[in-house]
């Protein structure tokens, strides 16, 4: 059967089962300024996630698995739907099903929701995901903390990065387990070792838009 793509989460994420695995925004800024020591910047691009994650050894044929699908990625020309495996809300619980967008700051940098289970904390740096346009992922973290009301309703909470213009109210909200669609920055493969056992292998990724 031919591959597609975005590699769905259990084709390639299933496989990448770390315990850390440290988020970071990467930035596109510049940034200029004078001899008095006053300073300007500007954002020339949208910040992008990335992550670089050490593989743990596993089974000779596991990690020829791995290194084959990652080699079929074609350096950054395809990409895959990718998860944090450990990633939890902070308060813990269920969502609830069927988590929508209930209205969308004018600026974009706030979004209120609905759908969620009665009373569900949201922290702040818990994620959520919003899958939008043609194939587009956005994946944002909540800089406020707020409880959904009786109703399921959450007041408008600010987001990082902001809300793209392809994101609409009645969109759907991943909150239990966000994903954003990945490329493969760089990639060390899995050296293998006696004892039918490969290590040594590195993934760096970076957020697609």
């Amino acid at each position: 059967m031919a591959l597609t793509f975005p590699y769905p989460l259990a084709f390639l994420s299933a496989h990448i089962k770390e315990t850390q695995i440290p988020l970071a925004l990467r930035r596109f800024d510049e940034m200029s300024g004078n001899g008095r020591g006053q300073l300007w910047s500007a954002r020339l691009a949208t910040p992008l996630w990335t992550a670089t994650v050490p593989l743990v050894a596993r089974s000779w044929a596991e990690a020829r698995e791995v290194d084959a699908k990652i080699l079929a990625l074609d350096g950054m020309a395809k990409t895959f739907l990718w998860t944090d495996p450990v990633y939890l809300p902070a308060a813990g619980g269920a969502p609830g099903d069927g988590v929508i967008v209930a209205a969308i700051a004018q600026d974009r940098t706030a979004l209120a929701l609905s759908g969620l289970a009665a009373g569900y904390a949201v922290a702040i740096g818990d994620r959520l995901s919003i899958a939008h346009g043609a194939g587009r992922v956005w994946f944002a973290t909540f800089v406020e903390a707020g409880v959904a009301d009786a109703s399921g309703t959450l007041a408008a909470l600010s987001v990082y990065p902001y809300l793209p213009f392809g994101v609409a109210t009645g969109d759907a909200v991943e909150m239990a387990r966000p994903v954003f669609k990945a490329m493969v920055e760089d990639y060390t493969g899995f050296t293998a070792m006696p004892g039918c056992y490969s290590q040594g292998a590195a993934l760096t990724l970076l957020q697609k838009v």
